[in-house]
C-alpha cells in the first residue's frame, strides 16, 4: 500500500482527503469505536425506532432490527476492512471498481448529495426538539432553531477527525445514559413491561419493508465506513468497531425508540420523552446527538466533494455544505412541521440506491482484484486509474433500480427485500460483466487518469 506518500506529499486539502493516512496519525480500536458511536448517538436513530413502532409489535421490532443490523454489520465491516488495509477513504477506494470519473459519480451517490440531506434532516430534527420543549419564540421555532443549531454543528467538522473523536468521548456516554433513563421512565409510567409486550400498532407491515427501512436508515454510513476505519491502528480495527456498535447498540436504540412510542402513543419520540417529564433530557439528547452525528456527516461529505472537484480545502467545504444543509432544514421545517414522512421516505430511498456502490466495491476488492487480475489497491502520485469502469457503473445503477422495483412494484427478485436485492444484483452483475469481459479479452476499463502530486 502507499501510506508513505502521506509523508512525501503535502496534505493540501486537510484530513488526508486525497492521501493515505500515515502511521503517526492512526488511532486505537476504541477511538474508532467511539467515533462510530458518536455517529449513531443521534435522535434520528430513536426516531427510526419510532417509525418501526408504527409497523410492528415489540418482538417483531427486535427481529427486524437484528436482521437489518446484521446485514449492516457484515456489509459495513467488509468495507471498513478495505479502508483499514489501504488507509484510504471511500472516495479514493472507489477509483478501482468505478474508475476515476466513475468514483466521482459514486461519491455523489454515496455521500456528496445524501449527506447534505442527512445534515438537513438531523438539523430539522434538532429544530423539532427545541420547538416542542420551548415553543413560542422565533429562535425556538423549527426553522429558527434549525438555523442556529446547524451553525453549532459545523464546529467540530471544521476542525477535523481529532475534534470529532474528542467530542464523541465526552458526549457519547452521557447521551446513551439519557436513552436508558427515557426508556425505563416510559415503561414505569405506562404500565410496566407487561404493557410494553402487549402493545402493537393497528396493522403489521411485511418484514421486508422493515428490514429495508432499517438498512436504509444507516446505508450511507455503512458504505463510507472506510472514512473512519482508515485511522485504525490495526487493519481490522474499523470492522470490529463497526460491527459491535451496529449490531448491539443500534438494535438497542431502535427498540428503545419503538418502545417509548408504543407506550406513550406518540409517533414522535421526542414528544414521547417530553410526555414522561424529561423535557430537559429531550433537549440534551437533541443537542448532543445531532452534534456528534452531523459533524461526521459534514466531514465525510467534505471529503467526497474534494475528491469530486479537487478545489477548496476540507474546512471550506464544511462551511459551504453546512450552510446549504442548514438552509434546507429551515425550509423543510417550515413546510413539513412535525411530520415524519420525509424522514421515512428518505431512509427507504437510501436503502435502494446506496448499497449497490458498496456491493460493487466488495465484489471488486475481494474477488475480481484479488483472484482474477491479482492487483492491489495502491494510491499516490503517478498511480494510474481507468477513467470509467463500465461494469462498475452498470452494476451500480442496475442494482439500485432492481431494489427499488422489487419493493415498489413487487417484482419477484431473489429475496423480496429491496435492499438485499439491490446488493445481490449489483454484486453478481459486476462479477459476471467484469470476469466475462476480462476472460474474453475485451477492454472494459476506459481511459487513463494519472494521480497528481496533491492526490487528486
Amino acid at each position: 500500500m502507499s501510506s508513505e506518500y502521506s509523508k512525501e506529499v503535502k496534505d493540501v486539502y486537510g484530513d488526508y482527503a486525497t492521501l493515505t493516512v500515515p502511521p503517526e496519525e492512526r488511532r486505537s480500536t476504541l477511538n474508532v469505536f467511539m467515533v462510530y458511536m458518536g455517529v449513531l448517538a443521534v435522535v434520528a436513530a430513536i426516531f427510526a425506532g419510532s417509525g418501526l413502532a408504527q409497523m410492528y409489535d415489540p418482538v417483531t421490532t427486535i427481529i427486524v432490527a437484528l436482521i437489518g443490523n446484521t446485514m449492516l454489520a457484515i456489509f459495513g465491516g467488509l468495507i471498513a476492512y478495505i479502508g483499514g488495509k489501504t488507509r484510504a477513504n471511500t472516495y479514493m477506494i472507489l477509483r478501482y471498481p468505478l474508475g476515476r470519473i466513475g468514483a466521482m459519480i459514486g461519491s455523489l451517490i454515496v455521500s456528496a448529495l445524501p449527506l447534505i440531506i442527512w445534515f438537513a434532516v438531523e438539523t430539522w430534527l434538532f429544530g423539532i426538539t427545541v420547538n416542542v420543549i420551548y415553543p413560542g419564540s422565533p429562535l425556538t421555532s423549527i426553522a429558527g432553531a434549525s438555523i442556529w443549531g446547524g451553525i453549532l454543528m459545523m464546529l467540530t467538522a471544521y476542525y477535523g477527525f481529532r475534534a470529532i473523536a474528542l467530542l464523541s468521548y465526552i458526549t457519547v456516554p452521557f447521551w446513551y445514559a439519557l436513552i436508558v433513563i427515557g426508556f425505563f421512565g416510559a415503561v414505569d409510567v405506562s404500565g410496566g413491561f407487561e404493557a410494553l409486550w402487549s402493545a402493537r400498532p393497528e396493522t403489521i407491515a411485511p418484514l421486508g419493508v422493515g428490514i429495508t427501512y432499517v438498512f436504509g436508515v444507516y446505508a450511507s454510513g455503512c458504505v463510507i465506513t472506510s472514512d473512519v476505519a482508515r485511522y485504525g491502528v490495526k487493519k481490522w480495527s474499523g470492522s470490529i468497531a463497526w460491527g459491535a456498535h451496529v449490531l448491539i447498540f443500534m438494535t438497542a436504540l431502535l427498540f428503545a425508540g419503538a418502545a417509548m412510542t408504543l407506550l406513550t402513543g406518540s409517533p414522535n419520540v421526542i414528544v414521547a420523552i417530553a410526555k414522561i417529564g424529561l423535557g430537559v433530557g429531550a433537549l440534551l439528547l437533541a443537542i448532543l446527538g445531532q452534534w456528534t452525528t452531523n459533524d461526521n456527516n459534514l466531514w465525510s461529505a467534505s471529503l467526497a466533494w474534494i475528491n469530486i472537484v479537487g478545489k477548496m480545502s476540507k474546512r471550506q467545504w464544511v462551511i459551504v455544505i453546512g450552510i446549504i444543509g442548514t438552509a434546507i432544514a429551515a425550509v423543510w421545517g417550515g413546510v413539513y412541521g412535525m411530520s415524519l414522512d420525509p424522514f421515512i421516505a428518505f431512509g427507504t430511498f437510501l436503502g435502494y440506491f446506496i448499497p449497490p456502490v458498496g456491493a460493487v466495491l466488495i465484489a471488486d476488492y475481494y474477488i475480481f482484484s484479488k483472484y482474477v487480475v491479482k492487483r492491489d489497491y495502491k494510491f499516490g502520485p503517478g498511480t494510474k486509474y481507468s477513467v470509467i469502469n463500465i461494469p462498475g457503473i452498470i452494476a451500480t445503477l442496475a442494482g439500485g433500480l432492481a431494489g427499488w422495483a422489487a419493493s415498489t412494484y413487487g417484482i419477484p427478485l431473489p429475496t423480496g427485500v429491496g435492499t438485499a436485492d439491490a446488493i445481490i444484483v449489483a454484486f453478481l452483475l459486476y462479477l459476471v460483466l467484469a470476469v466475462g469481459l476480462h476472460k474474453a479479452g475485451l477492454k472494459f476499463e476506459v481511459g487513463e487518469w494519472i494521480e497528481k502530486p496533491s492526490g487528486f
